[in-house]
């Protein structure tokens, strides 16, 4: 009961009471009158900024209201850092119920910034005496690949840094928009040292703005807030309990914040990671030119129509992957088994009755059909650029769904690269992969196709 804890303009959840506790622990008596309330709040005389709390009534859990949230200590610290009156609330649980002391005024006139004195804090607020604002990244800012990554669980900070977490996946925005509605890349957070650690947000599809409090502790590299919450989803709060209190912070620098939030639900305990980027980065950015290599397969007609005509039909064995721009497949998978394994992208046995039935014909005279699995036909045209590798469609878009949020499509430009080409011993073309270039990071989405 003797740790204390810096907190600088934070909320302490309330802490659950146990069923039991251990001897030097708080026990639960009867009701409990007001003037039975016993407790002291005095300031540190070497440092007014530091006040002390201590809850002197026998036999009762303590609740504490500070400035700086919620606290069940029996002993407790409160370091605020800036100057101004505030109140302290002490009242006690009992068996008898709740009772609460008249609130206590305290008038500080010092400032003691030493606890906000750190590069963490700086990174997120913009220093003493600033704010900064922070938006969502939709993977528009060469930093991820979209608002959300899945984490294991017990992810921390330290694994992070190190590059040795554990991702489930890390879903580009552009291909999987259900995740949170494009409406929220105008939803804003801010947080603020002016006067105070104070937080606001403006959030779009939640429709409210908020104003509160929070604290960072750059020790154990956790972000706590009061009467406000970090941006997310609208479709992921109830997949979650606490999105207050203790929220591990994977990455904190001048450009980007990562924060991660407990999945909760039916679904398992997973670790949803919140991708933030500063305003300020986000309005100044501009995208490094990154030039797709080009394959020198040979003749791209050929290959696609071979004589006069060829169909290709969708692999279902492992029917996607994704490449860096050198065509290095990023995924170890061999076989449906190695994809079902990962345990992320929902693809699985039953997944092959949406795809057995799907291919593209190309014909040498620039024609193509797409066909479903259900044996529907498209029809249009197609050309391709020998210098870049790049197939453009018209009139028609090969798009198939493999599983749940995982399909094949094509760019805006409608068009798909050949990333890779597979031949037998005799040299004749087994397999394409035609990739979908990714707006925003340096890989592509890619689909196999085989020789029919």
């Amino acid at each position: 009961m003797k740790n204390i804890y810096t907190l600088i303009f934070a909320a302490l959840s309330v802490i659950l009471l146990a069923t039991s506790c251990s001897p030097d622990e708080p026990q639960l008596g009867g009701t409990i009158s007001k003037d039975q309330l016993k407790f002291s709040i005095t300031q540190n005389p070497d440092d007014p900024n530091m006040v002390i709390l201590e809850s002197l009534t026998p036999n009762a859990t303590p609740y504490w209201t500070t400035p700086l949230g919620r606290s069940t200590r029996v002993k407790d610290t409160v370091r605020i850092a800036f100057p101004g009156t505030y109140t302290f609330t002490y009242g006690v649980l009992s068996e008898g119920g709740t009772t609460d002391a008249d609130p206590f005024v305290l008038t500080l006139t010092t400032s003691n910034l030493s606890y906000v004195d750190d590069p963490l804090w700086t990174n997120l607020t913009g220093g003493v005496g600033n704010e900064k604002v922070w938006r969502l990244d939709y993977g528009a800012y060469g930093l991820n690949s979209g608002p959300l990554t899945y984490c294991a669980p017990l992810t921390t900070w330290t694994q992070w840094q190190a590059g040795t977490a554990e991702i489930g996946w890390a879903p580009s925005w552009n291909d999987n928009q259900w995740i949170i509605e494009e409406a929220d890349k105008n939803s804003r957070m801010t947080f603020s040292l002016k006067g105070g650690a104070y937080m606001k947000t403006h959030k779009v599809t939640e429709g409210v703005d908020e104003s509160g409090t929070f604290f960072l502790d750059v020790n154990n590299h956790t972000l706590t807030t009061t009467d406000a919450t970090i941006l997310r989803s609208k479709n992921f709060i109830a997949n979650a309990t606490n999105w207050n209190k203790d929220l591990v912070v994977l990455s904190l620098t001048e450009n980007q914040l990562m924060v991660g939030v407990r999945r909760t639900n039916s679904e398992g305990d997973y670790l949803y990671v919140w991708n933030f980027v500063s305003d300020t980065y986000a309005e100044n950015y501009v995208p490094e030119e990154t030039e797709d290599p080009n394959f020198n397969f040979g003749d791209q007609t050929e290959i696609l129509a071979v004589n006069t005509s060829k169909t290709w039909v969708l692999d279902t064995q492992v029917p996607f992957n994704w490449a860096d721009l050198n065509g290095k497949l990023l995924n170890d998978w061999n076989s449906r088994a190695d994809i079902i394994a990962a345990g992320w992208t929902g693809y699985d046995d039953s997944s092959v009755a949406n795809i057995d039935g799907c291919s593209i014909t190309f014909t040498k005279d620039g024609k193509v059909t797409v066909r479903q699995d259900n044996g529907t036909e498209t029809h249009g045209t197609y050309t391709n650029t020998q210098s870049t590798n790049t197939i453009t469609f018209k009139d028609v878009t090969p798009t198939f769904v493999i599983a749940g949020w995982i399909s094949v499509a094509t760019t805006e430009e409608n068009q798909w690269k050949i990333v890779k080409v597979e031949s037998d011993v005799a040299g004749s073309v087994t397999g394409i992969w035609f990739g979908k270039r990714d707006p925003a990071k340096a890989e592509y989405m890619v689909f196999h196709f085989l020789s029919k």
